[in-house]
């Protein structure tokens, strides 16, 4: 899964679950609150056995919107991330924060997505045969 698609999973589940508020990705922002997904940080570890493990770490934030009801968003949001979680498959949701907004920024509420990418499988080791006292190369 690459992060193009993982972001659309995001702007889907949110638009599915918070219909009333406008999702912003580009263009002219909206004039009311309104939600603003964006990738903060990647991470590639390599794994055993041509596997990497791509950790994706992406902040929602809740531009526009009072502080009490941003609030209510966080755990409406976790259940919003977790849904997708479950409908995507091929990610797995790893750890989720909400923190409050800084000056001239709203909210930001952040998940990190676990995503297995899977690279060309190495050549099978093939075992030789042992006979009495030989030993592997």
């Amino acid at each position: 899964m690459s992060v193009q698609q993982l972001r659309e999973h995001i702007t889907s589940a949110l638009e599915r679950y918070f219909p009333d508020v406008p999702v912003y990705v580009e263009g002219e922002k909206p004039q009311t609150a309104y939600f603003y997904p964006g990738l903060i940080s990647a991470t590639l570890d390599r794994q055993r056995e041509g596997r990497y493990l791509a950790v994706y770490r992406f902040g929602i934030r809740y531009e526009q919107g009072s502080l009490l009801e941003a609030e209510r968003m966080a755990d409406k949001l976790s259940e919003a991330m977790a849904g997708m979680e479950q409908e995507g498959g091929s990610f797995r949701v790893a750890r989720q924060a909400w923190e409050a907004g800084v000056e001239g920024h709203g909210p930001l509420f952040t998940t990190d997505y676990m995503v297995y990418l899977q690279s060309e499988k190495p050549d099978p080791i093939k075992m030789g045969q042992m006979i009495g006292g030989e030993r592997l190369k």
